[in-house]
């Protein structure tokens, strides 16, 4: 059995899963989901909460229970936990990006952010597959807003705030991508797309209304009658993607099976320096 440990936003559990299946599937064994830190208070109260946000897909895999987590992250006890203590204050060994390593050693218990597609190449085909909504989970305005979306020339332009903008220790850690990026961004694709449709999806919507204003040209799709895992597989079903330096929008690129689609990235997806996840973007992204 795996066990993979899940944090974050939605964006960020799907690269974690995801990378639990490749590891699984590699040594042949069940994949299985630690949920447990979704009741934390510093989660539940944080200025954004999180919760697990994963269970409207096909997925394969199931949650762990406590016993499970408890065996496979401490199996020698206390030991266990100062060994990863200093693997993790000393080595500074928090699996941010991608890890050859993950495949070379007997590991049950996976905790980390995972955020390269490398690390589950192997299996994307069978990511593609899971990553599907469950036709219970498909809303009416979900169908509805499907269907408006222009299978040639639509493309999905993410915004990301929220605490991007409002928590300043997120701020100078991830920042914001400027006007100027998306001004750049639509440009380019109007020279390679003929006559494109512009779909907008942001947490803060309202803003983005007013920064970019009326267009014939642009659609404002986000609402809150769409839920967040709506809204992804909204953007996946744009023929093109503007995405933000956000592990949401990344899925919504990343899910778009249009065999000629174009997906423009930020060149800086952190204010770090060095970027601690240079394989973010694959390959065939266009950086700007």
């Amino acid at each position: 059995m795996i066990i993979v440990k899940l944090k974050g936003g939605l964006g960020n559990q799907m690269l974690q899963y995801a990378t639990g299946l490749a590891v699984a599937s590699a040594q042949c064994e069940e994949l299985k989901l630690d949920i447990i830190g979704y009741d934390d208070p510093r989660y539940v109260n944080a200025n954004t909460p999180r919760q697990y946000r994963m269970f409207p897909f096909n997925l394969s895999a199931s949650i762990a229970t406590t016993n499970e987590v408890e065996k496979a992250r401490n199996p020698f006890g206390i030991f266990s936990k100062l060994l990863r203590a200093f693997s993790q204050r000393v080595l500074k060994k928090h699996y941010v990006d991608y890890d050859a390593s993950l495949f070379k050693k007997k590991n049950n218990y996976l905790e980390g952010y995972f955020q390269s597609e490398k690390n589950f190449i192997n299996v994307k085909s069978k990511i593609l597959k899971e990553f599907t909504l469950r036709k219970e989970f498909q809303s009416e305005v979900f169908l509805l807003e499907k269907n408006k979306i222009d299978k040639n020339r639509s493309v999905s332009v993410h915004i990301r705030r929220g605490d991007y903008v409002s928590d300043a220790t997120t701020n100078s850690i991830h920042g914001v991508c400027s006007r100027d990026y998306y001004d750049q961004a639509i440009s380019l694709i109007r020279t390679k797309v003929d006559t494109p449709i512009f779909y907008f999806f942001s947490d803060d919507i309202d803003w983005v209304k007013k920064e970019f204003g009326e267009r014939p040209d642009f659609v404002f799709v986000s609402n809150p009658n769409l839920e967040d895992y709506e809204e992804l597989m909204l953007m996946s079903s744009c023929a093109h993607n503007i995405i933000a330096n956000s592990s949401f929008s990344w899925w919504g690129a990343y899910l778009n099976q249009n065999v000629g689609k174009m997906v423009i990235a930020p060149k800086k997806w952190v204010n770090t320096q060095p970027d601690p996840h240079p394989n973010i973007v694959p390959e065939g992204w266009i950086r700007i």
